[in-house]
């Protein structure tokens, strides 16, 4: 009689998995002009909010204070 050749045994090894991309370039390049893109609505939002504090009582409190300088980033990030 001939001898028969066992089916091989399943690896014990896990296979191995492609390695995640790195946030290249490319990717930073792409979410910045994403962001930048937004940035007139932003503006635009947070300027209505600024609005809310004229003639407020919280006119100056520390969230009036945060949409002003939210306001000069924006406005700098787009320029």
């Amino acid at each position: 009689m001939s001898a028969v050749n066992p089916a091989p045994e399943p690896s014990t090894e896990s296979p191995s998995l492609p390695a995640a991309p790195r946030a290249g370039a490319t990717e930073k390049t792409r979410a910045k002009a994403r962001v930048t893109a937004g940035a007139p609505d932003l503006l635009k939002a947070l300027v209505e909010a600024e609005r809310f504090f004229d003639g407020s009582d919280d006119h100056g409190c520390s969230l009036h204070r945060k949409i002003l300088a939210a306001i000069d980033t924006v406005k700098g990030g787009a320029a």
